[in-house]
């Protein structure tokens, strides 16, 4: 019986040592882990090895039966080892080969056969059985039949001798169970795993790039030569391009190849000289949004978009739109089950005071946005809320699972986390805003700051609960954009929210204005002009709610009527560049002198926005 244990053992050994060896062969091709022709070339291999049991003899020749037993055996000796698959033309197939856990066997069976050959000679060998296992080595006596009692914990030095067993490595160098290799193995793995991004990030960028609507792009000239010659050319009245001069185009054109060609072209910014400018002195730090135009004597810049060109620009970006809404994806993770019929609820907005307004009449959202007043010790030409006022808002009644984004200024950074944590929401990221000027560079010079000049916003993310439906990896956590009028936040943030949760997730903006307003997205806050829902079921809850309010904080009636600016708004934001600059508002132009003519005409916050290259 021992001669037969040992036969099978030896063969084990010598099948787990060719597995080893040969790994790399075995899975390539011509075997390409099929177990028949493994077989055959195992059975070649050791048939010439005067130490392998297996002979040219057919008595002794390894059968196919014996040889499929002894793979199944090592399976299960060392679980994991290989991975296989039945095919019906091949037969059984080895897809997959743990290396470590076969070094790790190939080590235990050499363990084992001697031990075996130090018992084989003594007569006392029945009473002697030695057990392999995971943890320890147990020999069994007739002491062991007589008593039941556990047996005492193994030493420090058994450990690590058993620690060193499963080291394919070998050495004699001391371990410990945290520096073993099979737990750093196994952590290695895990670190890999949790390392690796799954395909859904992937395939959602891929669906942001097909599916995300074109926004109007018309490049900025960068040849600072063309903004001179074009201030010699321009009619400004109030701060605002009104006319060209059609001759002195002509005639400059005829000195400078190509100049006329980048007007009708590309965005300029001109000059805007005036009596008290003094060029010498540069750039004005705050250029459009300086507060004083009519007397700053830094230089300023007046924004030239040509007329022709935008018109272009928008048709082409409407058939371009237009033919990207015939795609239809087919990844689908968190949208909507008819994304590509169902249009997304209008806008919808309440007027009411933030701080009494009761929060359940709304409902529950997928997103909220908060842009509270913070008191920044400064004067703004709005109302601000103290830190007490807003910790105490219910924010926590409006999700369940969902993502909140909280804009704090510096000083609230770490009141605004402890806000979220209030709330019921963990801080998983931040998004920094980083502010740029008219001409599209940042801002050295900011209104805000104390020791230093604020030239970025911070945006808080809180994550409540563990929503499985938003699309993560597909934007970045920072937004280059223009500055415009105070407190006014950029308007990508909106594309990003949309394609994390889905245009048609529920979305909800707190402390809002008139310009924030938009379709699929709920507004309140005490700046908005009058009220509209859509929605029956808030109607009837605000309803209710307002019946319980007393006479001097009377809420006013809902009503379904559009905004007077929604249409001016909406098309704002659509055409609004990404991280591009803004010019100043300009009004219609006026023919001015016989030879001006308008070719082009300077954009405004309600008309189309673009930007740099």
């Amino acid at each position: 019986m021992l001669e037969e244990y040992m036969d099978a053992a030896a063969v084990e050994a010598d099948l787990v040592a060719f597995l080893v060896e040969n790994h790399r062969e075995i899975m390539e091709t011509p075997i390409s882990g099929c177990v028949r022709d493994l077989y055959a070339v195992f059975a070649s291999a050791v048939s010439g090895d005067e130490s392998s049991l297996v002979s040219n003899d057919d008595e002794q020749m390894l059968s196919a039966e014996q040889f499929l037993r002894v793979l199944s055996d090592i399976t299960l000796l060392a679980p994991g080892a290989m991975t296989f698959k039945e095919d019906v033309f091949d037969g059984r197939t080895i897809v997959d080969m743990n290396i470590y856990l076969l070094q790790v066997l190939q080590k235990e069976l050499s363990v084992a056969g001697t031990c075996t050959a130090a018992v084989d000679g003594d007569d006392s060998a029945d009473n002697t059985t030695v057990l392999l296992s995971d943890e320890s080595t147990v020999v069994n006596d007739e002491s062991n039949e007589q008593d039941s009692e556990p047996s005492q914990l193994m030493s420090m030095e058994e450990k690590l001798r058993l620690l060193n067993l499963v080291n394919p490595e070998g050495g004699n160098a001391p371990i410990t169970y945290e520096d073993a290799p099979l737990p750093m193995y196994l952590r290695q793995k895990l670190a890999e795993l949790l390392a690796m991004e799954p395909m859904s990030y992937e395939l959602g960028r891929e669906r942001a790039r097909a599916t995300e609507p074109i926004a109007p792009f018309i490049p900025v000239c960068t040849d600072h030569t063309h903004a001179m010659l074009l201030a010699q050319t321009v009619f400004i009245s109030n701060n605002k391009i009104v006319s060209l001069n059609s001759g002195k185009l002509s005639s400059l054109d005829h000195d400078h190849a190509g100049f006329m060609e980048c007007v009708r072209t590309h965005i300029h910014y001109v000059p805007n000289i005036k009596p008290q400018t003094d060029l010498a002195l540069g750039d004005c730090s705050y250029l459009d949004t300086c507060h004083k135009l009519n007397s700053c004597r830094y230089l300023h810049y007046l924004q030239y978009v040509p007329e022709a060109t935008v018109s272009q620009v928008m048709e082409e970006t409407r058939l371009a739109n237009a033919e990207q809404a015939k795609h239809v994806p087919l990844y689908t993770h968190g949208a909507c089950s008819s994304t590509m019929v169902k249009e997304p609820l209008p806008p919808q907005w309440i007027r009411c005071d933030v701080r009494r307004f009761d929060f359940r009449v709304l409902g529950k959202f997928s997103v909220v946005v908060a842009d509270p007043a913070w008191n920044i010790h400064m004067n703004l030409p709005y109302g601000t809320c103290n830190d007490i006022e807003l910790l105490e808002l219910p924010l926590d009644e409006l999700q369940d699972e969902g993502v909140l984004f909280l804009w704090v200024t510096g000083r609230a950074i770490e009141l605004g986390k402890e806000s979220l944590a209030k709330w019921g929401y963990t801080v998983m990221n931040e998004i920094s805003w980083i502010k740029t000027n008219q001409l599209g560079r940042t801002i050295v010079t900011g209104r805000t700051g104390h020791w230093l000049n604020h030239s970025k916003e911070h945006l808080l993310v809180g994550l409540k609960g563990a929503p499985t439906w938003l699309n993560r990896h597909v934007d970045l956590d920072i937004i280059v954009s223009t500055t415009r009028e105070t407190s006014r936040k950029p308007d990508e943030l909106y594309g990003m929210i949309e394609r994390m949760v889905g245009k048609h997730a529920r979305k909800l903006e707190i402390f809002g204005r008139d310009h924030n307003i938009r379709p699929g997205w709920f507004t309140i806050g005490n700046q908005l002009t009058g009220s509209c829902v859509h929605e029956l079921d808030i109607k009837a809850r605000y309803d209710a709610w307002a019946a319980t309010q007393p006479q001097s904080h009377k809420p006013q009636s809902l009503n379904a009527t559009a905004h007077p600016h929604q249409n001016q708004q909406h098309n704002q934001n659509q055409t609004h560049r990404r991280g591009g600059s803004s010019g100043n508002n300009n009004s219609k132009h006026n023919e001015h002198g016989g030879k001006r003519n308008r070719p082009g005409s300077n954009s405004s916050n309600g008309g189309p926005r673009h930007s740099r290259k």
